[in-house]
């Protein structure tokens, strides 16, 4: 007899964690926002209906963006037209060790789980509360413990290991309409930045009218 835990596994988000991927899958997953886990939408065997149910969920999604990947080797790739593996994924179905999130759950601010622009999952522990400086590891189960300054995966610059504020201005790079606001995001996903959810290409000219005031 079916139980509710039984029913729990119709959902494709608590299967992911029990039924391993299977060569050739295609999988709809979340690449807008990151999350510290890899979240998957759709698995089919069919690319016609995956890449069908990315279009649907993307159009039902105002802030968050999904992307088709198929899975090969054992690793996520991009999907060409024809529904082939193309480049490798920059997002993974990494498995994070069970100690790191244990310290990532207990509410210490000295340490947590922090995640690249890429999707790749790091721990971060800070040094010197004085100059306010972050020590990033490694924290996944095949590779932990390793202080890293570059991400691993898409080998940009991991931006938390201390700013020397004479040295680095956050508002430079910003578009004038954009400088000030909380809504700024600025961060870029294959090769285009996002600006912000409500503007993502930004806007015309020096006024926005979505413009919101740092909380300081």
């Amino acid at each position: 007899m079916d139980t509710l835990k039984d029913f729990l596994f119709l959902n494709a988000n608590v299967a992911t964690d029990f039924n391993p991927f299977c060569e050739g899958e295609y999988l709809v997953i979340q690449t807008y926002p990151h999350d510290k886990k890899l979240v998957v939408k759709h698995r089919s065997f069919d690319y016609q209906e995956a890449n069908s149910s990315c279009q649907f969920e993307n159009l039902a999604h105002d802030y968050t963006s999904f992307s088709l990947r198929i899975f090969h080797d054992s690793r996520l790739w991009t999907v060409d037209s024809e529904g082939n593996p193309g480049s490798r994924s920059l997002q993974q179905d990494w498995k994070i060790a069970q100690e790191y999130k244990d310290a990532d759950s207990d509410g210490n601010f000295e340490s947590e789980i922090d995640i690249c622009n890429c999707g790749y999952p790091y721990f971060s522990v800070l040094i010197d509360i004085d100059i306010y400086y972050w020590k990033s590891i490694t924290c996944l189960v095949e590779d932990r413990g390793r202080e890293i300054i570059n991400c691993p995966n898409c080998n940009a610059l991991i931006e938390d290991q201390g700013e020397d504020e004479d040295d680095f201005d956050e508002e430079e790079s910003r578009p004038a309409a954009c400088i000030g606001c909380e809504n700024y995001h600025g961060q870029y996903y294959g090769g285009n930045m996002l600006v912000c959810a409500i503007h993502p290409h930004g806007v015309e000219g020096e006024n926005c009218p979505d413009y919101c005031d740092r909380i300081l």
